[in-house]
């Protein structure tokens, strides 16, 4: 009894679609998958001998490599547009979010004049230094956003900072004046 034939004839149509699949994958994008061998030659019910014949007499190995090699920088270079893009949104969005920190800040600061120009009491100083400190984060952001450096902006002072200085001034005029100079320049 012979065994029944249950292989397809590689036609030159079926060869192409397949050596395609091989070679190009399946699938969209991400998605891709590229089969073996193998997984053809049950999916297309081919001969086994014909078709490994056929893949390595016309390089479907190399061709392979050279089109995922080609496809991995397509997607790469897609992806770095994308995250160039995204950047720029990011960065836009830093700029407008600093300039609209500038304008509160600003506000504040005119506000606060018109109270005192008005009689009313003033901000403390350690809302107005936390007001300086916020236009400090503002300008790092816009110039971080720009591209620009920012390792030269150290401007933050902190209270502990100027009360510091303020008595090293102090203890600067008494000891000067204790010695007689009653200079205070």
């Amino acid at each position: 009894m012979s065994k029944k034939n249950n292989t397809a004839k590689l036609t030159e149509s079926l060869k192409l679609k397949i050596r395609n699949e091989f070679v190009q994958g399946l699938g969209e994008k991400d998605s891709k998958k590229f089969p073996t061998l193998d997984e053809l030659i049950k999916k297309h019910k081919v001969a086994q001998s014909t078709l490994y014949r056929t893949a390595q007499n016309e390089n479907w190995k190399l061709q392979k490599d050279q089109f995922q090699q080609s496809y991995l920088e397509k997607l790469d270079r897609a992806r770095t547009k994308e995250m160039a893009e995204e950047s720029i949104k990011m960065d836009n969005n830093s700029i407008n979010l600093a300039k609209a920190l500038y304008q509160t800040v600003g506000q504040v600061i005119q506000k606060n004049n018109s109270d005192i120009r008005n009689g009313r009491k003033g901000l403390p100083p350690t809302q107005i230094n936390a007001l300086a400190n916020a236009a400090v984060v503002a300008q790092r952001l816009a110039k971080l956003a720009l591209g620009e450096a920012t390792h030269n902006i150290d401007a933050k002072v902190t209270e502990n900072d100027s009360f510091r200085r303020a008595m090293e001034l102090l203890d600067s005029v008494e000891s000067s004046r204790s010695k007689g100079d009653r200079t205070t320049h």
